[in-house]
């Protein structure tokens, strides 16, 4: 056994982080966003056993379809067992899917030399994934990967070693952060232009729609966006241009 840090700059051995786009057969995820377009699947963790995986995921819809119809066609997918909705705000959901192991392609993909480093994004019928992978081993495992799936390369950078480690994606943060209040705020906020300038409504039209005072609004408001600004802006800080 061995440790390689692929951010030793005297290792000839290079990484690249790749992007792929993805489609495979049997995949609940790819076959259900492809039925219903502007959703997406954010894959936060896997837990798989013999026969079955349990996923969380987040689900947003951008579109005109709503979390419960969605997720009521994800449960009557024939590959999946169950579904349980953990959380719902409206226009997005954490989800747990318990589903046949033998649809999903997170084995094949692990199994290979291509290291996830990000979570899996689904939507419009494909999977975008993010991985890491010796520079020597790029070719000869997609080629290996593309004789049995459709798979297309995006994107290829080199690892760059003055990046930051972190441990969660910045919109996973974020989410788990805000309550369900400052989330339904934030989201009203900017959907009805209070962001917009000029702006296109005041804070106190937006309350009365909640059915709560201009000042309770606005202290959900202000508390949900110095969340999102914190994330992002330490986010921002920590990259070197």
């Amino acid at each position: 056994m061995s440790v390689i840090d692929v951010t030793a700059r005297d290792d000839r051995t290079t990484h690249r982080q790749v992007e792929l786009k993805l489609w495979h057969p049997g995949c609940w995820t790819l076959e259900v966003t492809d039925e219903y377009d502007g959703i997406h699947i954010l894959e936060k963790s896997l837990y798989p056993t013999d026969e079955t995986v349990k996923g969380d995921f987040i689900i947003v819809s951008e579109g005109d379809h709503d979390i419960e119809t969605f997720v009521e066609a994800i449960d009557a997918h024939r590959v999946v067992e169950s579904t349980a909705i953990l959380k719902n705000s409206g226009d997005r959901a954490r989800v747990v899917v318990t589903y046949e192991r033998s649809s999903s392609i997170v084995p094949e993909i692990v199994n290979s030399e291509f290291m996830p480093i990000e979570p899996v994004h689904m939507t419009g019928g494909y999977e975008y994934w993010t991985v890491l992978v010796r520079s020597d081993q790029l070719e000869s495992v997609f080629t290996r990967l593309e004789e049995e799936y459709d798979i297309q390369l995006e994107s290829i950078h080199e690892v760059d070693p003055n990046d930051n480690v972190e441990f969660a994606n910045t919109s996973d943060r974020i989410y788990n952060s805000l309550s369900v209040r400052q989330m339904e705020c934030l989201f009203a906020a900017h959907d009805a232009g209070y962001y917009n300038w000029p702006r296109d409504v005041a804070a106190s039209e937006i309350a009365s729609d909640f059915g709560i005072s201009g000042p309770t609004f606005l202290e959900h408001l202000r508390k949900g966006e110095h969340k999102v600004l914190d994330a992002f802006l330490t986010k921002l800080d920590g990259r070197n241009y």
